[in-house]
């Protein structure tokens, strides 16, 4: 009896008040993080695929790679490939596929976190969580450069830690970007709905300098079309960001992430320019 009436009182507690109860319980940081399968981000624990050097060393490049949003419900595995094979390519480079919050890997593990059903999801909080954990990354490592590689959603998240987290990475490969997201939103037919997601367009004014930015995106693209890296790499240059714009025939949105120049592009960011 008593706990239908505490049911019925809590039935009408206001949602305002609901929503600012605290997390619930299960929002916590790694049990043992042990920074090759598993990395705290804030209040969170993401899974990791790690490639290269296991011990923290000053030569390493670390270079971090964000997936994309996997609407389709798949495993979010799509970039863990690409870490191997660029470890493969640069033995002493450090490669971390992240598995950002809320999805799964191949194994059923998950990355704790909101996934907001797949589409709005690079909102402030999982973006500062990202960042969290790209940070313990880069203290374990010591790195004299990080790298960030991103796809779709995960190039959003990249764009954004750019300018919200400035100094984290030194340089980025932005992959199929939707990088000006009330533009995005409006092509794909989404202008009333509500959205969190953070805009990378928003941040290219807290972009430190010295940082170098690559947009690349597929001429047949329709998910991201490249009108949005073409404004973004614009908005950049004009903020006096090392940009480069690399537009690929004949690729689509989700073949480009294959391209040899994607990972060229990256490694040439990784080492340092001379002065």
């Amino acid at each position: 009896m008593l706990a239908a009436m505490s049911m019925r009182r809590l039935s009408f507690v206001p949602l305002a008040l609901l929503l600012a109860l605290p997390a619930p319980a299960w929002a916590a940081p790694c049990a043992q993080p042990d920074l090759t399968a598993r990395v705290t981000g804030l209040d969170e624990c993401l899974i990791v695929k790690s490639f290269g050097p296991a011990e923290a060393s000053p030569a390493n490049r670390l270079i971090v790679f964000l997936h994309g949003n996997h609407s389709d419900g798949s495993p979010a595995i799509s970039m863990v490939r690409f870490a191997g094979r660029l470890a493969r390519q640069a033995p002493d480079a450090v490669a971390v596929a992240m598995i950002r919050p809320g999805y799964d890997d191949e194994t059923g593990q998950r990355s704790s976190g909101a996934i907001h059903d797949r589409g709005d999801n690079f909102t402030a909080q999982n973006i500062d969580i990202v960042a969290d954990a790209i940070a313990r990354l880069k203290a374990h490592y010591h790195p004299q450069r990080v790298v960030l590689i991103g796809h779709s959603g995960g190039a959003a998240t990249a764009g954004v830690i750019l300018g919200r987290h400035p100094g984290l990475a030194d340089a980025a490969v932005l992959v199929g970007c939707p990088c000006d997201v009330p533009v995005w939103r409006a092509g794909r037919g989404r202008k009333e709905a509500a959205w969190t997601s953070e805009s990378p367009d928003r941040y290219v004014a807290r972009i430190p300098d010295g940082t170098r930015v690559g947009v690349i995106v597929g001429a047949g693209d329709t998910v991201t079309p490249p009108a949005l890296s073409k404004t973004y790499a614009a908005d950049l240059a004009k903020r006096g960001v090392a940009t480069e714009l690399i537009l690929l025939e004949g690729l689509d949105h989700y073949n480009v992430i294959g391209d040899g120049r994607v990972l060229a592009t990256a490694l040439r960011y990784s080492v340092a320019e001379p002065r």
